[in-house]
């Protein structure tokens, strides 16, 4: 069967596309276009593919028709029946991700055989991304990742790239593509058969290229109105089913006849231009003035001819023997308007082409079908027009920069002349165009395409002078002041392998102490991958893990007693305090255990009772690890001899940060251990945890400390350094050292007022479109971009804020642009309620569950009431061995004790098939726990499985982020966290939001400014090229603006809404 076929299409769901773009509306035009195959588009987006099922039934194997209640009425007076209009599934995915080093922008087109095919797809990417804010949605997805998952979740299916000469947004684009598909798609580059060519190239274009040889070449509209459809299209001669099409697709020879096209300079980038200065060049006109619009001095925008050039290895097409071919067209809207002087879009227009498709039937049929002699029958200029269409006799006026161009039948003043036989469409005169001279250009090859800006100086991991001394340093007492920037951790690992192999300093003496697993992990990978073997022998861990494990040598049953646990444990000894009281109480312990102090309390007497109990468990309050182990030190002589003696080496990460049971810690230590301490006392910012700058300083001031500085900043930009050193200074407690910044980066620093926070969060936005050059098409041509500069990718971004409800405005308009961001700091998606149970169910699978663990598995398991739970929190002790023995050793009740025999099996059972596939051991536990295994977060759940090599491995990775999500430098997307949450990263461009007072510095609960101030200084300094700092202009700014030095800052003016201009006509038959 011939059929023709427009597989890239948009649903209303996407950006910028009619809402006539339904399924009525694309089917009927199809009928009038004479297509019989149209991509439906979009099936990544929930909403349309909920009206794809309801609307299509399935009609020819992999085909789907339209219900017939849904068919709307002919428009034409031909026989409909002889378009019988079939959809095939369809999405397009826009990746933007970095790939060797540089941004990646590419759009493909997924094909799908089934619904069934579509959902396993559609749930994979729901957990990977957002798929739910546009039509083509924005993943951080490499495409070779994307294939790949396209080839596991529907291996029926196909990817095609699409349009790929599009400077912006495709494989070959000269602003964010590829020179070879191979860098892109990698070792699954033998699954693309196919490429999208794109309005703005053609076959014959596409064909210099001899490395596209091996790929079938198709076109399509990539239309966002149903008038627009078959502007590009296939022609295919096999049996009309997805399947055989795919197979035609595979080898031409087996039914693919080629395409029909866009004159390409007709599309929107065939020229080089900058379309605001109405600059539109040759390449090698853009040679000749380097790449640079010669009007305003910008960059230009690549077309796709200068792109097709650059990698074309040919001087004319090569095409196979017997091979497809491509027939160039001009919509027929256009040509009738040429003839009518008037616009596609008008009414005498819609009326003479309503007129010329009732005659023909179609607009396909009139120009691959009517023959020349009955077209002019009823137009000669018609006749004439199609005539040379069918012939290539046209005139051609490239499109640029996002401007379509402009392809003729006729030459100025030609209709005028042959007015006599244009009766049928009138007599308007065209409009005549503009023609420009310009000297010949030089030859290609002695210019230059760009100019090219002087090399950067290659940064080496070779440590700088000052990094030396502190590496190499003989002192005893060393303390290190290590700005921001400076390479704290490279020169605090550097010493650890100094001392390991040039001083050979036995492993297991040294101890190397941090604040956070994050920072230890980090410090751990550093250090294995610089001195292996000896690596693993070295302590690297937090002070809570150090003392922990001294304290477990004399006493290996001491169990820790966490938040959770101390709840309950506070509810046993105080039965009489209601939930209130008790919250207060359990504050007074924190700041009791945290203070070290003997002073007494408002709840000393219970205090004391509750520390009584823990000894007689025994078990230690999470809060209290640090201060018994001090306690143990000091008053035990033998026990702190064995201590000191085997810590020769003692290391302390962000030593700006210790209280005063860790600085007794250090000071003990330090009488027979050598101690590196290094921090800066300008990012000291957990006061509220009990951390006290003033030990830093007293450290310091020991005689027998030697001070050392770290000076030179790597990270930030001049002003950006030259900002926050100012703001810091107005501090009255603050470090000495000056820093340098090394950058070549100048940095940015912008100030922006907002009406609102909406319209804060909305700024926020579109500066990272622009950032970015544009995630989209509607970037570029609204002008949120202009593309220039490019250099970034998501994951070089961050916003900050100073509380967690800052968050929510940033991130609804983040997820209205489908910009993908991950949110530091939060609650992570396994512990919301609906799938909390399957981490409680992995901690106790894996041995790593407390009482309070498995008590909350017990309330995740339907069936075991409230009155069961209660029971088991109250009678199983919480330092229980073995919980669920003792929990069946209480007086439960029969249903109650059966569920947690059961669920006891169940573990045991698990934790064997878990050894041989994790994701498919946890099917069963979906069921067991009531919960939706088809939901896009059980799915990510299982996908997040399936990365880990073990149960345990998987379950020490749920523990350690079970409190909050933690940054993952890996992904893909804008990461959103609070200025506490960023210490310690750092990211190319930093959002500071809020910067206003009452939010920065927060007021509440005892302000300490200086803190507020550092905190300040701590977000300024994580910014590497361009640092924006936003507040709502009708509140006041933050006083630490008034800080900054206002050469360093440009001020954003608050842009005031345009008014909405009438929207582009569109021709309307229905």
């Amino acid at each position: 069967m011939k059929f023709l076929a427009d597989l890239h299409i948009h649903s209303p769901y996407s950006r910028a596309t009619s809402k006539d773009s339904n399924l009525a509306g694309l089917f009927a035009w199809a009928r009038v276009k004479g297509i019989h195959l149209i991509g439906t588009g979009d099936f990544t987006h929930p909403g349309w593919f909920r009206q794809l099922k309801e609307n299509l039934v399935p009609a020819e194997p992999g085909f789907y028709r339209l219900r017939s209640e849904n068919v709307p009425p002919a428009f034409t007076r031909a026989a409909p029946e002889a378009i019988a209009v079939r959809f095939v599934l369809t999405a397009e995915i826009s990746s933007i991700y970095k790939r060797h080093d540089r941004v990646r922008k590419v759009h493909n087109i997924l094909f799908a055989p089934d619904f069934a095919a579509v959902e396993k797809m559609n749930r994979r990417l729901a957990a990977i991304g957002n798929i739910e804010s546009d039509g083509r949605p924005i993943l951080g997805l490499d495409c070779r990742d994307l294939l790949e998952i396209m080839l596991e979740e529907m291996p029926e299916g196909f990817l095609v790239p699409a349009h790929i000469w599009t400077p912006w947004f495709s494989l070959f684009g000269s602003k964010s593509g590829f020179d070879a598909i191979e860098e892109c798609f990698g070792d699954l580059t033998r699954h693309i058969f196919a490429l999208e060519t794109g309005l703005s190239s053609d076959p014959d274009m596409n064909r210099l290229v001899s490395a596209l040889d091996r790929f079938t070449l198709i076109s399509n509209s990539d239309c966002h109105s149903p008038a627009k459809l078959g502007r590009e299209l296939n022609r295919f001669d096999c049996a009309f089913d997805f399947f055989t099409m795919r197979q035609a697709l595979q080898d031409p020879a087996k039914g693919f006849r080629g395409t029909m096209e866009f004159f390409p300079e007709e599309g929107k980038y065939h020229l080089d231009g900058h379309r605001k200065c109405n600059v539109s060049l040759e390449p090698l006109e853009t040679r000749k003035h380097r790449g640079i619009c010669p009007v305003c001095g910008t960059p230009l925008t690549i077309g796709v001819s200068h792109r097709v050039l650059d990698l074309a290895d040919r001087q004319t097409p090569c095409y196979p023997e017997g091979g497809p071919r491509f027939q160039s067209l001009i919509p027929l809207p256009e040509i009738i308007g040429e003839i009518m002087g008037k616009g596609p879009a008008s009414k005498g227009v819609l009326e003479q082409y309503q007129k010329t498709i009732n005659r023909f039937g179609s607009e396909f049929n009139l120009f691959l079908h009517a023959p020349a002699e009955e077209i002019s029958s009823f137009s000669p200029l018609l006749g004439e027009a199609v005539s040379r269409i069918r012939t290539n006799r046209v005139i051609r006026q490239g499109g640029f920069d996002g401007q379509f161009g402009v392809i003729r039948a006729f030459a100025e003043g030609e209709i005028s002349r042959l007015r006599g036989q244009a009766g049928l469409f009138g007599d308007a005169p065209p409009a005549k165009r503009k023609k420009k001279e310009e000297e010949p250009p030089p030859p290609a090859d002695s210019l230059p395409l760009f100019a090219t800006p002087p090399e950067a100086s290659d940064k080496t991991n070779s440590p700088n002078p000052e990094q030396q001394l502190a590496i190499a340093g003989t002192a005893d007492r060393i303390l290190v002041s290590a700005g921001p920037g400076t390479g704290k951790t490279h020169t605090l690992v550097s010493r650890l392998v100094h001392l390991l192999q040039v001083a050979k300093v036995e492993a297991g003496r040294i101890f190397a102490i941090t604040f956070t697993n994050r920072a230890a992990n980090e410090m751990k990978e550093r250090l294995a991958s610089r001195a292996r073997e000896q690596a693993d022998q070295v302590f690297v861990g937090t002070f809570h893990r150090f003392c922990l494990e001294w304290l477990r040598q004399d006493t290996p049953e001491l169990a820790v007693i966490g938040e959770e646990e101390r709840v309950m444990l506070l509810k046993r000894l105080f039965p009489a305090k209601t939930t209130k009281e008790q919250k207060k109480l359990s504050s007074g312990i924190t700041a009791f255990l945290l203070a070290s102090q003997p002073e007494q309390q408002d709840y000393q007497q219970e205090i004391d009772r509750y520390l009584a109990e823990l000894e007689q468990m025994p078990a230690v309050d999470l809060e209290a690890v640090i201060p018994l182990f001090v306690q143990r030190l000091q008053s035990d002589q033998q026990f702190g001899g064995r201590v000191r003696s085997r810590v020769a080496h003692l290391f302390v990460d962000e030593f700006q940060d210790i209280n005063r049971s860790q600085y007794e810690l250090v000071t003990f230590l330090a009488g027979t251990a050598r101690v590196f301490a290094i921090g800066d006392p300008n990012q000291a910012i957990y006061g509220f945890r009990g951390s006290d700058l003033r030990f830093f300083l007293q450290f310091a001031a020991e005689a027998d400390t030697r001070r050392l500085a770290l000076t030179r900043n790597y990270r930030s930009g001049a002003a950006i350094l030259a900002a926050a050193t100012a703001v810091i200074e107005h501090n009255q407690v603050k470090g000495d050292t000056v820093l340098e910044a090394q950058s070549r980066e100048a940095g940015d620093i912008t100030l922006y007022p907002a009406a609102s926070a909406k319209a804060e969060a909305e700024n926020v936005v579109k500066q990272i479109e622009k950032i970015l050059g544009g995630i989209s098409s509607f970037s570029i041509n609204s002008g949120r971009s202009r593309g220039e500069e490019a250099g970034f990718s998501f994951r070089d971004i961050a916003i900050l804020y100073r509380l967690g409800r800052q968050a929510d405005d940033l991130v609804e308009a983040l997820s209205r642009r489908g910009i993908p961001l991950q949110i530091i700091g939060s609650r992570p998606f396994y512990m919301t309620p609906e799938l909390q149970g399957l981490y409680f169910w992995i901690i106790a699978a894996a041995d790593q569950a407390t009482c309070a663990d498995h008590l909350a598995l017990c309330r995740a398991v339907p069936g075991i009431g409230p009155a069961s739970v209660e029971l088991l929190e109250n009678g199983v002790s919480l330092t229980s061995r073995d919980f669920f023995n003792d929990a069946l050793a209480l007086p439960l009740s029969a249903r109650a004790a059966r569920i947690i025999r059961s669920v006891r099996e169940q573990l045991g059972r698990f934790q064997q098939e878990a050894a041989l596939d994790l994701p498919q051991a946890l099917l069963p536990v979906f069921e067991l726990l009531g919960i939706d295994a088809g939901t896009a977060a059980a799915r990510r759940f299982l996908e997040l499985a399936g990365a880990f090599g073990s149960l345990a491995a998987f379950a020490r990775h749920l523990a350690e982020n079970s409190r909050a999500t933690i940054y993952d430098e890996r992904a893909e997307a804008v990461s959103l966290m609070t200025l506490h949450g960023a210490k310690g990263l750092e990211f190319a461009v930093v959002f500071i939001t809020g910067v206003e007072e009452g939010l920065l510095p927060c007021r509440s609960m005892g302000c300490d400014i200086e803190e507020e101030r550092r905190l300040f200084y701590v977000g300024m300094t994580r910014a590497k090229t361009k640092l924006i700092l936003s507040y709502v202009g009708s509140h006041r700014p933050s006083p630490f603006l008034a800080e900054i030095p206002p050469q360093l800052v440009q001020t954003m003016a608050e842009e005031r809404k345009k008014r909405k201009q009438p929207a582009a006509r569109q021709l309307k038959l229905f």
